[in-house]
C-alpha cells in the first residue's frame, strides 16, 4: 500500500520541478529578447558601420524641394520612434530628417568592455558627415540626445541647434564602476528592462508622466517602446553606457554661434528645475518656447505644436 505522506511529496515534488523548469525557459529566453533585427526593423532603417559600431538610423526623406537636413537624437530609454510624428511633421514642411539610434539603444550596437569606445559624438558626426557636409545641417536633440547635439555644436559648423527639453549629460563617480559593470550587475539589468517592459500598465504609467497626456497615453503603441529595450541585452549595454558617455561640455556653449532654439515644457517631471535652469543660463540668447501643460516626452504628443515653432524659427534664419 501507497504511503499517502510519500505520494503527497513526490507529487510535490514534481510540480516543483515543474515550475522550476518553466522559470528557467523563461529566464534563458529573456538573454534573447524581442525580434531578430539582422534585417531591418523599419521599412526605411539603415545601418553605418564605424569600428566595432554599427549604428542604426532612418533617413525620412523632405516632401517637395528639400529646405534642409536636420539630425535628431533621441533621449533615455527612447530611440528613433520618438521622433516619429516630429519627423512626419518636418518632413512635410520640406526638411530631410535622419533618426539615430545612439550606441546602446533602439536597434544599435550595445557597448561592451571588449570594445574599442568610440565617443557616440565622434560616431554621429561620422554618419553625417558621409551623408552631407556639415555646414548643411541642422542638429536637434531631446533629452539626453540634447547633451549630445550640444557637443556637437561646441566642435561643428551646423547651420542650427534645436534643444527639446534636452538636458546635460554628466559622469557616473568612477568608485561605483566595478559594481555597476560587473556581469551579475549586467544580468540585472538585462532582465530588469527585459520584463519590466512587459508589464503594459507600468509602461503606460511611465509614458503619462512623460506625457502628460491621458488620451495618447491610452492610444500608444507600446510595442514602440519596448521592443527596443527588450533587444539584444539593453540592460547591459545600459551599464556600460554609464561610463562611456561624455559629459556635456556646458562650460563651452559660448563656442556655439549658430542659432538656438530652446523648448522646454511647464508639466515636465522628468527634468529637475535646476536641470532647466542650466540650459536657460548655458543659451541666453537662444530663442526659447515653453509648452504648456506639455510633458517631458512632447516632442511625440505635441509635435504638430513644436514643429510650427521650430519652422517659424529655422524660416528667420535663412
Amino acid at each position: 500500500m501507497m504511503n499517502p505522506r510519500r505520494t503527497c511529496s513526490s507529487l510535490l515534488q514534481r510540480v516543483t520541478a515543474l515550475l522550476l523548469a518553466l522559470v528557467i525557459a523563461v529566464l534563458c529566453s529573456g538573454m534573447a529578447l524581442a525580434a531578430d533585427t539582422d534585417g531591418f526593423p523599419f521599412a526605411d532603417s539603415r545601418y553605418f558601420t564605424y569600428g566595432d559600431y554599427r549604428l542604426h538610423y532612418r533617413i525620412v526623406p523632405a516632401a517637395g524641394e528639400r529646405r534642409g537636413r536636420i539630425l535628431m537624437l533621441h533621449g533615455f530609454l527612447c530611440s528613433t520612434y520618438a521622433w516619429r510624428n516630429m519627423a512626419s511633421e518636418m518632413t512635410a514642411a520640406g526638411y530631410e530628417c535622419v533618426l539615430v539610434d545612439l550606441p546602446d539603444f533602439g536597434y544599435s550596437t550595445r557597448e561592451t568592455p571588449e570594445m574599442q569606445i568610440v565617443p557616440r559624438e565622434e560616431l554621429v558626426v561620422s554618419l553625417m558627415q558621409s551623408i552631407a557636409p556639415m555646414r548643411e545641417w541642422i542638429v536637434a536633440g531631446h533629452s539626453m540626445g540634447g547633451g549630445v547635439v550640444v557637443n556637437i555644436a561646441v566642435n561643428q559648423p551646423v547651420r542650427a541647434l534645436l534643444l527639446y527639453c534636452a538636458s546635460a549629460q554628466i559622469t557616473f563617480p568612477a568608485w561605483a564602476k566595478g559594481m555597476m559593470t560587473s556581469k551579475g550587475m549586467k544580468r540585472f539589468a538585462d532582465l530588469l528592462y527585459g520584463y519590466g517592459t512587459r508589464l503594459d500598465p507600468v509602461v503606460r504609467l511611465v509614458i503619462l508622466a512623460a506625457t502628460n497626456d491621458r488620451a495618447f497615453t491610452a492610444s500608444y503603441d507600446l510595442s514602440g517602446v519596448t521592443d527596443p529595450v527588450q533587444y539584444d541585452h539593453f540592460g547591459a549595454g545600459m551599464c556600460e553606457m554609464m561610463y562611456t558617455v561624455q559629459p556635456t561640455r556646458m562650460d563651452e556653449t559660448d563656442k556655439i554661434t549658430c542659432p538656438v532654439l530652446l523648448c522646454q515644457a511647464d508639466h515636465d517631471v522628468i527634468l529637475s528645475r535646476a536641470q532647466k535652469e542650466q540650459m536657460r543660463n548655458a543659451f541666453p540668447d537662444a530663442q526659447t518656447y515653453t509648452v504648456a501643460g506639455g510633458g517631458h516626452q512632447c516632442i511625440e504628443n505635441r509635435a504638430a505644436e513644436l514643429s510650427a515653432v521650430t519652422c517659424a524659427f529655422l524660416a528667420g534664419q535663412e
